[in-house]
């Protein structure tokens, strides 16, 4: 496997083709089996068969540093382990440090001396990710560790952070398939959110108002309606249009992008400066602050390194969700507000002028009722060329979920110049790809295909046609790739079915 690094607003390998890079999540959050899925060969094996190129790979702060300033180095090495397994099967990795309502004590990340919440109490909610709203015990936590309050060493909590990443990468980092570090799993702004929902919270109230001609509803009745799934869903019908949804996401943008300018800009440089002591080239994956997976503008800017200069190897990796995510209702995402999730995305990709990898989307489960919305974000992706890791990796048989329609699907891999255009239609398997070939690259277009079972030469038109191209069937299944030698400098055309 050739390096993956970041060209203008693409990823590129050593040959200089452009990369998609399509993928998956593996997260294990379970302490009891110490942050290690039971993953093995098996399961590599047939995430090559669905197509996925790349791994985003959870690591646990609990894990590495169970003590202050106490790394476990056999957590890493397990770590090793999986991604060699993800290497020899054409898989790169990148890094996610992940946390989910900061702390192992309330779900997964922060191991417990490093969680301060000034005796707050935490009490599960609902839907576990509305404590990130409405609990003090998360806010606190999250509140000391932006202020790098000291931890039970006198060291700050959030400089044990820096240097459990530095550790990561002095040990994993020089894996010939690890490709770059997410900084932190969706970082939050901690007891700002206090204001940040007393602003969505208004607007919504004012809107509903104006549409009703009744009072608003005070904080009290919309907090309500928040937390009950059935209500909330309702509630979310009045979103339905881009220009609704546009002026409740509006309204959070000062309180986000001052907490992202400054505290998540500060913290992401920090990390960043410690991994370049053990990493020069990898890619720093820039992640937002929750509410941006939901359409908030970001306020993320690029890192810039120790000599003030603008870091070469960074990529924009937000996640894109829609509100009725991790609910009952998630196959009912709206395509207009997830379209406009994406939007938002790209202005910022375009304001960064970088690469953008989604690091999250989907979390459909088992749902059989999501053909539709994962097939309606297949077609965004191939809209914005965007890369992609799917949220989530669940064994065999995530293969029988509704939503891997849009998951495993045809794209190219890597085009010898510039890709311009492709698309999969998954009814009649036709493939289509537009790119602007550069005769200095020697390397083929590799395109990957779920079925490549009733597929010939004689069937594909290519043009200028080139030497033709070959066709390379996995062992044991249908899937398999299409190879197309470089023959021009100039623009050309694949088309199948």
């Amino acid at each position: 496997m050739t390096k993956i690094r970041v060209q203008g607003s693409r990823f590129v390998d050593e040959q200089g083709r452009h990369v998609i890079l399509h993928g998956i999540n593996m997260v294990c959050k379970e302490k009891s089996i110490d942050y290690i899925g039971k993953w093995d060969e098996t399961d590599f094996r047939k995430l090559k068969q669905w197509g996925f190129n790349l791994i985003r790979l959870g690591i646990i702060w609990d894990g590495v540093e169970p003590e202050p300033g106490s790394f476990d180095d056999s957590y890493l090495e397990r770590l090793r382990g999986l991604i060699r397994l993800a290497h020899r099967y054409d898989q790169y990795v990148f890094l996610d440090m992940h946390q989910d309502l900061y702390s192992s004590l309330y779900g997964d990340g922060a191991p417990a001396w490093a969680t301060l919440s000034d005796n707050e109490e935490y009490v599960p909610a609902e839907l576990w990710s509305d404590a990130y709203l409405f609990n003090g015990a998360v806010q606190k936590a999250f509140d000391h560790f932006w202020n790098n309050t000291p931890g039970p060493d006198g060291i700050g909590i959030q400089d044990h952070y820096v240097k459990t990443w530095r550790r990561v990468v002095e040990r994993l980092g020089s894996e010939p398939n690890v490709i770059g570090y997410d900084i932190m799993n969706e970082p939050f702004i901690g007891s700002g959110v206090q204001f940040i929902i007393r602003n969505l919270f208004s607007a919504y109230g004012q809107m509903l108002a104006e549409r009703t001609g009744l009072d608003a509803p005070d904080m009290e009745e919309l907090t309500g309606m928040w937390m009950d799934p059935a209500k909330k869903l309702e509630a979310l019908e009045l979103l339905e249009q881009p220009d609704a949804y546009r002026t409740i996401m509006d309204a959070i943008v000062p309180v986000q992008q001052s907490f992202e300018r400054e505290q998540l800009m500060r913290f992401f440089t920090k990390v960043s400066h410690a991994i370049r002591d053990a990493d020069q080239g990898g890619i720093l994956f820039l992640e937002t602050n929750l509410f941006s997976n939901q359409g908030v503008p970001s306020g993320v800017v690029p890192i810039i390194d120790k000599d003030g200069e603008r870091d070469r190897q960074q990529a924009y990796a937000p996640h894109g969700y829609d509100l009725v995510t991790d609910t009952a209702f998630a196959h009912a995402a709206n395509n207009e507000r997830v379209s406009f999730i994406f939007e938002r995305h790209e202005q910022t990709r375009q304001r960064l002028d970088m690469p953008m990898l989604i690091g999250e989307w989907g979390a459909y489960y088992g749902s059989q009722s999501a053909e539709s919305p994962s097939v309606h974000i297949q077609s965004i992706f191939e809209k914005l060329l965007c890369s992609d890791a799917y949220w989530s990796y669940f064994g065999a048989e995530t293969e029988n979920y509704s939503s891997f329609r849009g998951v495993c699907r045809g794209y190219p891999l890597a085009a010898a110049g510039t890709i311009l255009r492709y698309q999969y239609r998954h009814e009649d398997r036709a493939f289509i790809l537009e790119w602007e070939e550069e005769n200095q690259i020697s390397r083929p277009t590799i395109v990957y295909l779920p079925d490549v079972s009733r597929l010939y030469p004689d069937s594909i038109i290519l043009m200028p046609a080139g030497t033709g191209c070959s066709i390379d069937r996995m062992k044991g299944t249908d899937a398999g790739f299409v190879r197309i030698p470089p023959c021009s400098n100039g623009r050309r055309l694949l088309q199948i079915g």
